[in-house]
């Protein structure tokens, strides 16, 4: 992106700052609104016309005037009029270039999304937008398609996690988009003020970062050009370095490029490398030592290094020509896996000891070559976040890790890579992948299992990896003889997935509800139904008889209905299929059918997902009856405490507790959850201990169908009461991006 000359009355921008909030007075921020005018002075001063500029602003009431002065016609910044901005008014935008710039809070919501902070939140309800999914708007119908070849977004906002009790009050962040992207080729420039889980720092009433930033702006601007962004982030990192090392300041902007190449990728600034402990110096030497070796032994080969490097090394290469072995390992240790390609890129023909391997360990804590780490980074971007959801499940199970977070395809490969291989093993990466890939068998998988093949043989260590390679096969045909690919969601030969419908909380009389459908089998998702006005339980049956018809498979399909607590009583098994027909019958005779219920769950999801994994081999003994004496938060809560391994929960609760022992079983993370909808106590438990006699847990949605069809013949049978909350945390509603709502 070099300086040339530009038209800036082609240049568009929003400039968003938000100072005052609706909560106390700890919210309260001053200098958002000087960054926002400072950025829109530069962008006037440059020949931007004022009207191409849209600044939304909440200001504080001692910067209202300052906000008038410049723009009389700014609008609040508050969520309303942000989703107007950016969903309906760029749409139509004829320009060749857009700005983006946001300055106020923001916070790291659960699951690792950034929030930017709306001037709505309050103490315990924070409210804000997607900035990732802002970026996915970006390449949407919501910018036309052809035109404004060139974004620019700045965000200058903190991105920090709060302490946990503040965590959860935190809400899932706002997506401004849905829609599928039609411009792959649109660059985008996207500057950040600090890194995930950290600050950005505010100085004598300016963001220190815009401050920054503006400096490089008006200097690469000089006489009208357009700047060359590549420099002036280059001058970004050169003075925040430069504040690292004078002031010990610990603030490190990041920068993700898109020049026109799909989703493009992050170029870090982190902390400048820290002084090589005693260990690590006695380690490089024996690596420069082994270097050296390799190069007297094929003369020339340095330049030839050097040639094959510099397509993968970020920073500049040695200057001597040819360089020696030491400027050779000091220049890896410059760029991430730098060591492990170096040696890579010099041993392709000979095997290396194992103590040299090590010593790229200790410098650098990776063993993947750049090349085999940006692959792995792809092909798990490629997964979606299903699919890597269930790779991190394979990495839960094979070595107990609960802390993988799978929504960014980097963050999850660089925890993969933190599982390092001992000496001569196969590293536990590549067993997790293999375990992976064989029971998914898709295309995606296919890849994986070539890559990591490709690993294994760089390393010596083919031989391990197919013995690792079968067992992986016989644990999937395990899996599939035992019925489990259907029950996780995975793909197999003759799977009809699973249905999953939304009911939304009822509306005025009626019971009326709104709600959505989708389908999943496997890796593929598609939604079917999005039915925004409220419709009564009668319209809702239709509709999802006439859905369910086409897109599932009768005794086969999971059919799943994601209701509140509330609703947790509403027996959906019960709704009549063809009702005006001549075949009228139960959904719940035709079709496995489950309640479930994520509400609740954040609090504890280490104990739901432990549940749940005992769910998965545990047989139906295992269930934990909870005496039907307890009729309150507290008495549940309390013994499910020494029930932590207990798969699932058996209640006979009189009616009026059920609403507190459900809030109570939810918040206890228990994803299997059996009752009778109509019988209390000594009744209720004589009839369940019948429907309980199964072998294996995972049978449960099956066997109950068939009880309930039972029922059918003869109405005084208990099967159609049994009502079961199924709730797998790996197969939650799908993601947003995963489906084209109509």
């Amino acid at each position: 992106m070099t300086a040339v000359e530009h038209d800036w009355r082609r240049t568009h921008a929003v400039i968003v700052a938000v100072e005052q909030y609706s909560g106390s007075d700890g919210w309260t921020l001053d200098g958002p609104v000087n960054d926002a005018l400072a950025m829109r002075t530069w962008l006037t001063g440059l020949g931007v016309p004022p009207e191409n500029i849209r600044l939304l602003a909440s200001p504080t009431e001692g910067n209202k005037a300052a906000v008038e002065a410049a723009d009389r016609d700014y609008r609040p910044a508050d969520g309303p009029i942000i989703r107007k901005v950016f969903m309906e008014e760029l749409g139509s935008l004829d320009a060749d270039r857009l700005w983006i710039y946001w300055a106020g809070h923001g916070v790291q919501a659960p699951g690792g999304r950034w929030s930017l902070l709306y001037p709505e939140t309050r103490d315990r309800d924070m409210r804000g937008l997607d900035a990732l999914n802002l970026m996915t708007l970006l390449r949407t119908e919501h910018l036309p398609k052809r035109g404004v070849d060139q974004v620019t977004v700045i965000i200058d906002a903190c991105w920090q996690a709060l302490p946990l009790r503040t965590h959860m009050m935190v809400a899932d962040p706002e997506w401004l988009t849905r829609k599928p992207v039609i411009n792959d080729a649109r660059e985008i420039y996207w500057m950040r003020a600090c890194q995930p889980g950290a600050v950005s720092k505010n100085q004598q009433g300016a963001g220190l970062f815009t401050s920054v930033l503006l400096r490089q702006l008006e200097a690469a601007s000089a006489g009208g050009v357009a700047p060359d962004l590549d420099r002036v982030w280059q001058g970004v990192q050169d003075e925040f370095v430069r504040l690292g090392r004078e002031e010990g300041l610990r603030q490190f902007p990041t920068v993700h490029i898109s020049r026109g190449h799909g989703n493009g990728g992050d170029i870090p600034l982190g902390p400048p490398p820290s002084p090589l402990d005693e260990q690590q110096r006695r380690e490089r030497g024996k690596l420069i030592h082994a270097i050296g070796a390799l190069l007297g032994a094929h003369p020339g080969r340095a330049g030839e290094v050097v040639v094959g490097l510099c397509e993968q090394f970020t920073t500049d290469p040695p200057a001597t020509t040819p360089p020696s072995a030491e400027e050779l390992v000091d220049w890896a240790l410059e760029n991430p896996h730098g060591t492990v390609t170096l040696l890579a890129e010099l041993s392709a023909q000979a095997p290396v000891r194992t103590e040299i391997r090590k010593a790229c360990h200790v410098l650098q804590n990776q063993w993947l070559t750049r090349t085999e780490y940006a692959e792995l980074a792809g092909l798990l971007e490629r997964l979606g976040q299903r699919g890597r959801c269930d790779l991190a499940e394979a990495a839960r199970t094979l070595f107990g890790l609960v802390d993988l977070v799978f929504h960014d395809p980097a963050r999850l490969a660089d925890a993969l890579e933190e599982l390092l291989p001992k000496p001569d093993q196969l590293p536990q990466l590549l067993r997790v992948v293999e375990r992976f890939a064989a029971v998914d068998d898709g295309p995606v998988a296919a890849d994986l299992r070539a890559w990591s093949l490709r690993c294994a043989e760089r390393l010596g260590l083919k031989g391990q990896l197919m013995e690792r390679r079968g067992e992986a096969t016989e644990y999937a045909e395990a899996v599939r003889a035992a019925g489990l690919a259907q029950d996780q969601g995975a793909p197999h030969s003759g799977s009809w997935g699973r249905i999953q419908i939304r009911l939304h909380p009822s509306s005025g009389p009626g019971q009326r509800r709104a709600y959505e459908v989708w389908t999943r089998r496997g890796e593929d998702v598609h939604a079917l139904a999005k039915v925004d006005t409220p419709a009564s339980l009668e319209e809702i049956q239709r509709g999802l008889d006439h859905l369910l018809s086409r897109h599932a498979r009768t005794h086969d399909t999971l059919v799943e209905f994601f209701v509140t607590p509330t609703d947790l009583e509403l027996a959906v098994h019960r709704w009549q299929l063809d009702a005006d027909g001549p075949l009228e019958r139960s959904l719940g005779t035709d079709y496995p059918v489950v309640v479930r219920c994520t509400e609740l769950r954040e609090h504890q999801r280490h104990l739901w997902e432990r549940r749940w994994e005992r769910a998965c081999t545990a047989g139906a003994e295992d269930l934990h009856w909870l005496s039907a004496h307890y009729e309150t938060f507290k008495q549940v809560n309390g013994d499910l405490q020494g029930q932590e391994d207990a798969p699932g929960v058996v209640l006979t609760s009189p009616v009026r507790a059920r609403s507190e022992v459900f809030n109570a079983c939810l918040f206890g993370g228990v994803p299997v959850l059996i009752w009778h909808g109509e019988a209390e106590g000594a009744a209720a438990q004589a009839e369940l201990e019948t429907l309980l006699r199964t072998e294996r847990l995972r049978s449960l949605p099956q066997h109950l169908r068939k009880l309930r069809s039972a029922s059918e013949a003869d109405e005084s049978h208990h099967g159609s009461h049994m009502a079961l909350l199924w709730d797998d945390p790996h197969r939650p509603l799908p993601d947003q991006l995963d489906l084209s709502a109509p």
